[in-house]
């Protein structure tokens, strides 16, 4: 006699009440362990393709390095398109990066150089400075 499938039911529940969601925002809003979402998703999804789970899109990582992160629906179909992982992808993320970090780097620069950092430097002119 087989199992029934708690942890699929779980995670297709919080799908169909929540939207569609992350493998993390899922063991969030179920409570479960994200390596048994995890193992549920892929599970299902190669034993089952397309009946029980699908990506409906791909969602860029906030904070972190590495590739988009899939958004699961539950929803019979096919899988949305992954995006391409090439120089453009990989252009745009280090513009990002610097226009994030440039501020520090140039400060790291001068503290090197051994020019006194501060934040209010640049508000006063050169020739009022005591």
């Amino acid at each position: 006699m087989p199992v029934p499938p708690v942890v699929r039911d779980a995670i297709t529940q919080a799908l169909r009440e929540l939207g569609p969601m992350s493998a993390a925002e899922i063991a969030e809003a179920t409570g479960l362990p994200r390596g048994k979402v995890n193992a549920s998703l892929t599970n299902a999804r190669a034993n089952h393709p397309g009946k029980f789970f699908r990506i409906s899109r791909w969602q860029l990582q906030v904070g972190r390095n590495g590739r988009e992160t899939p958004i699961y629906a539950a929803a019979p179909g096919k899988d949305a398109e992954r995006p391409a992982f090439d120089e453009a992808h990989r252009k745009a993320a280090n513009q990002r990066n610097y226009r994030a970090n440039r501020a520090r780097w140039a400060a790291q620069r001068k503290r090197r150089a051994g020019v006194a950092t501060s934040p209010w430097a640049g508000l006063i002119p050169m020739e009022t400075r005591p």
